[in-house]
């Protein structure tokens, strides 16, 4: 079985490289650049990827479509394939992705940019900078996520993590998905046609919701005014999520109280968009799902586990539909 892996990330590489040749049958070559990933594919069983930008993208399609292609297995390491799905999966080829291996570390990461937020973490970093001790300074405009209302717009994987973590802190939580959800977590299941509805009553929004033509800029300057006023919205998500002038926009008039977002549109976010300057917003470089051991030994092991599926022509696991 020879198998392909396009390492153009560092996420779980070593991790994946001992797992998928730990597998007897597997004969592996590892590729970084796009050239030589086109170079290797010929004669090949597999192809284990990340994500890639929509110009790469195509072109690694547009081989894996030609006559004479012998791969029938794509694996993706990353839980988003935004810039395949914009040039099209290739057909005829079984198409997996590491379903849930990195929700609980995006989870714990969308906690963590909460409660920086609301317990004015950055404030404090910069009074000790500073060398400066001012309780007041900090505290007078602190909150408490205890009692809140939280939207999780995006009930999937990760947004059922990010309840668990949020339900201990007294959260009370509301998911809208694109169905109803039945979960003792929750105090209530709304549709994405009811978002509105959710987000007159909550103070927290977390975006986990997959970027589509239909929720593209679902975060406009009319649902940002939808919101209450003072909202804190993070985003671990996709950047498309949120017209980030509107963001820049709500943050400077107070109607967003706080934000914090691990995903931006572009990447990286060029040195003189708005929100580098926007108040009480963190930014994070689109790592929430990484540096975590765990994540990256189930990373792999899902990897592997497919592979050894195709080996035994058993049905594999987590196939993209």
């Amino acid at each position: 079985m020879r198998v392909v892996y396009w390492a153009r990330l560092q996420l779980a590489r070593r991790q994946i490289l001992d797992a998928v040749q730990a597998v007897p049958e597997a004969e592996l070559a590892v590729v970084e650049t796009l050239d030589d990933l086109l170079g290797a594919l010929h004669g090949a069983d597999a192809l284990i990827l990340y994500d890639a930008p929509p110009e790469q993208a195509r072109r690694v399609v547009e081989a894996l479509s030609a006559p004479g292609n012998t791969v029938r297995w794509m694996h993706f390491l990353t839980a988003g394939r935004e810039g395949f799905d914009e040039v099209g999966l290739p057909a005829g080829i079984a198409v997996t992705y590491p379903a849930g291996c990195v929700s609980p570390t995006v989870a714990e990461h969308a906690m963590t940019l909460l409660l920086a937020l609301v317990r004015r973490v950055p404030a404090m970093l910069e009074q000790q900078g500073k060398r400066n001790w001012s309780r007041l300074e900090v505290s007078a405009k602190a909150t408490s996520v205890e009692g809140k209302v939280m939207a999780i717009v995006g009930y999937g994987q990760i947004g059922r993590e990010i309840a668990l973590r949020a339900r201990p802190f007294g959260i009370r939580i509301i998911a809208v998905s694109r169905t109803r959800k039945s979960d003792q977590l929750l105090d209530d299941s709304l549709v994405l046609s009811e978002l509105d509805q959710a987000l007159a009553r909550a103070d927290i929004v977390m975006l986990a919701i997959a970027l589509t033509p239909e929720t593209r800029h679902l975060f406009n300057r009319q649902r940002l005014e939808a919101c209450k006023h003072g909202v804190v919205l993070i985003n671990v998500a996709r950047g498309g999520l949120v017209d980030q002038h509107a963001l820049a926009a709500a943050l400077t008039s107070g109607q967003v109280g706080a934000a914090g977002l691990d995903a931006v549109d572009p990447e990286p976010l060029p040195s003189g968009d708005p929100l580098w300057t926007a108040p009480n917003l963190i930014i994070s470089p689109h790592f929430a799902g990484g540096a975590s051991a765990v994540s990256q030994l189930r990373l792999a092991d899902s990897a592997a586990a497919n592979l050894k599926r195709l080996i035994n022509k058993e049905p594999l696991q987590h196939l993209v539909s």
